[in-house]
């Protein structure tokens, strides 16, 4: 009789790596524990051993992002360091990642998984290959996050898996830049790798460097970024391969496992350490221009979506996050997936309630969430647009940190308490042109998002230098920057005003104005969609106030090199915000951009100026006239807060003292302006029941702009739980909508 042959998988034991995925499911479904470790042997039996496996595993992926950053010749990368490394399970499961952009930690894993559905094994993966991905319908934040991926082997059996991840700065798009704002569907958005074969025995393949260069104008930095990325998968590969010589392929495998669930455990008993448990609700609105870029015409139209997220935090530490009542997909690139929002769950735990350091798959698995499909959050076509996927992430995820902060507030965990953080979508200098060298040039400038200024604690100021998508930020040397781009600095300042108000402020974000430097043509684009202009995503918290939103300047047919014979001055930040230095002091055509989401079609050359900022909205906490004078006093010394914004929003007067040029409060004038202030609020109030009736009066009469009457029928038509709910708080009939007018 003949015997069926049985083929032996490349996964641990033997096992395929479907087998050893559908394994993993299946006991985290029988038993809640992931991969069923209902007991954790190695760590209770020794667990500064394992506390070494993890640390040693732990330094490899940091090396090996230093050692991209070498190795990469991109600015971005270089300079900003907006790339991250982390290391996976054979079946995708993160169990460590190094500093960077730690959006990504669960992100590059779901790409593994869905190499396994798919059956890669059966087509080949042997040690040495790598594979890469930017191809946002299978995972990630949007098509320049770029992944690349490296089996890792022992003795011919697959043991896990190194990424890493690299922001580009030009994919190819129908515009030149990464984000164009006219692109509205996947084939506009330019070169996509889906999860394909890039490398075999360490190099890549010349098919793949071939598709690289004839699919991006700036091949050289994006295959530069690429064998950084490979060198530093082969570094954290190696040293895993020490480890596991060390400690043994057992204990290795053992061990991973649980530091996943040991991770898992340790988020619940964090939860149910520093929150309450609840319920939170705190909608989101999403705004989308396409009326001033070069989208298609069929796709040229102005849109809010609402998302309404509820957060619950249950009595046994899981939270769960309930998207019901989200608005509909469009053709524009600011839908997100939820692959996305899993990136935002990253991103917002780990810089708070998960910040041993230990943060990987178990912290994701102590989070549900509801995403409805065929919505905003889940487009039902995988031809959609994702330049802009992160809007909820950034604009949602920073109001869930709120929420968040209030749990902690409610539990006494004042300290651990901020708001939310910079949201701004902002003004992007995506660049098109000629260079200072002459050569054709494409390229997005993202130094400025380096210097955001953070949310307001509960105790304290915000921080400046702050990006919720990587906390250790930094703007570069600008000298880095103008090797590649041809602009010369005129400053880099802090805008003054530019804080969200409150008892503490946030933290100031940085101005930077450009010098357009030996180009005859160069146009920009702001690369925005997602607006945050109309409805502020980021409201402040217990009083407190949001900043102000994105802008940027452009003055073409400047007469700088005139004002340079003669030493006149030119601009370097902002000076007066009532009338800013660079419209006072240079004479030419301006154009100005506000919070994203319009193509600049003024063409500057050598001598125009560039002004940009684009770190806004971060929020205060506390009433503004609570705070303390001294506190304000620093501000006005340090030349970041003028006399009228700390009269108007703080209600202290103070003057100049010429001689020691320092400010001196007037606290007899303050008292009064505080006390003045207090009696107009009070004036001005009216019982919430008046406000309600008055509030549902417009509702029932469709008194809102057509906009908001489209978003409310989309999230009433499409949701299951939400438009009860929203029906029955206006006490509204059961099958309410808006006329649409």
């Amino acid at each position: 009789m003949e015997q069926k042959v049985v083929n032996k998988g490349i996964g641990w034991g033997g096992n395929t790596l479907k087998e050893m995925l559908d394994k993993k499911k299946q006991l985290w479904s029988d038993t809640g524990c992931y991969y069923g470790l209902q007991e954790l042997s190695l760590s209770a039996s020794a667990p500064f051993k394992l506390e070494l496996l993890h640390a040693r595993l732990l330094a490899a992926v940091i090396a090996g992002r230093e050692t991209t950053r070498m190795i990469s010749a991109a600015p971005q990368v270089r300079e900003v360091a907006e790339l991250a490394v982390a290391l996976y399970t054979p079946e995708g499961d993160c169990l460590l990642q190094s500093t960077g952009i730690i959006i990504h930690i669960t992100l590059m894993g779901q790409v593994v998984e869905w190499m396994i559905e798919q059956g890669y094994e059966e087509e080949g993966i042997n040690d040495g290959d790598c594979f890469t991905s930017n191809d946002n319908a299978i995972s990630g934040l949007h098509p320049p996050d770029v992944y690349d991926i490296t089996p890792i082997f022992w003795e011919g059996e697959l043991i896990g898996w190194v990424g890493t991840v690299i922001m580009e700065l030009e994919i190819g798009a129908v515009v030149p830049g990464c984000m164009p704002s006219g692109a509205t569907d996947r084939f506009s958005e330019g070169l996509r790798l889906s999860a394909e074969k890039s490398a075999e025995n360490d190099k890549h393949l010349k098919s793949f460097e071939r598709r690289i260069r004839f699919g991006s104008r700036t091949p050289d930095l994006l295959l530069l970024n690429r064998k950084g990325a490979l060198a530093a998968n082969v570094k954290v590969r190696e040293e895993v391969k020490k480890a596991v010589a060390e400690f043994g392929i057992d204990y290795y495998m053992g061990a991973t496992r649980e530091l996943v669930e040991l991770e898992r455990r340790a988020q619940l008993e964090r939860v149910k350490r520093r929150t309450v448990p609840g319920k939170f609700h705190s909608p989101t609105t999403i705004e989308v221009d396409l009326t001033r870029t070069i989208a298609p015409p069929t796709h040229a139209i102005g849109r809010v979506t609402l998302i309404p997220c509820d957060f619950h935090i249950k009595p046994d530490g899981r939270y769960f996050l309930d998207f019901d009542g989200t608005g509909a997909w469009g053709w524009h690139a600011a839908n997100t997936t939820p692959s996305a929002i899993q990136g935002a769950v990253s991103m917002i735990l780990t810089q708070t309630i998960a910040y041993t350091g230990n943060a990987n798959q178990g912290t994701s698995l102590a989070v549900d969430m509801n995403v409805p499909y065929d919505s905003f959050v889940w487009p039902s076509t995988p031809n959609f647009a994702s330049g802009w996927l992160f809007s909820w992430p950034l604009s949602g995820g920073v109001k869930w940190m709120t929420q968040q902060s209030h749990a902690f507030f409610c539990r006494g965990f004042v300290e651990e308490f901020r708001s939310g953080v910079t949201t701004s979508s902002g003004v992007f200098g995506a660049m098109t042109g000629k260079d200072h060298l002459g050569n054709d040039f494409n390229f997005l400038s993202t130094e400025a998002a380096g210097c955001w200024g953070g949310g307001a604690f509960a105790t304290r100021d915000g921080v400046t230098a702050s990006a919720a998508f990587m906390p250790n930020v930094d703007m570069g040397s600008v000298e880095i920057w103008e090797l590649m781009l041809p602009t010369l600095w005129l400053g880099r300042k802090l805008l003054p005003d530019s804080c969200g108000w409150g008892r503490y402020r946030s933290g100031y974000s940085a101005l930077s104005t450009f010098l357009i430097y030996k180009t005859p043509l160069l146009a920009f684009d702001t690369s925005a969609t997602f607006l945050e202009d109309k409805i502020y995503p980021n409201i402040g918290m217990f009083g407190g106030y949001p900043s102000q939103g994105a802008f940027s300047k452009l003055i073409t047919n400047a007469n700088t090199k005139e004002l340079i014979s003669q030493e006149k001055p030119l601009a370097h930040g902002m000076g007066n915000p009532d009338q800013s230095d660079l419209e006072k002091n240079i004479d030419g055509d301006l154009t100005v951009v506000t919070r994203g989401g319009i193509f600049v079609d003024s063409l500057a050359k050598d001598g125009d100026v560039y002004q940009c900022f684009y770190g806004a909205i971060a929020s205060g906490v506390g009433d503004p006239i609570k705070r303390d004078p001294a506190l304000a006093r620093k501000d006005l010394d340090n030349g970041l807060l003028g006399i009228e914004r700390c009269r108007s929003m703080h209600c202290i007067e103070a003057k100049y003292d010429q001689e020691t040029e320092e400010w001196a409060v007037d606290e007899g004038a303050t008292a009064e302006l505080r006390e003045k202030r207090s009696k107009e609020r009070l004036a001005k109030g009216i019982p919430a029941k008046e406000w309600w009736e008055k509030r549902r009066q417009h509702l029932a009469e469709g008194r809102l702009p057509r906009l908001l009457k489209v978003m409310y029928n989309e999230s009433l038509t499409k949701g299951q739980r939400w438009p009860g709910e929203f029906r029955r708080f206006w006490n509204l009939p059961e099958t309410f909508t808006f006329k649409e007018d």
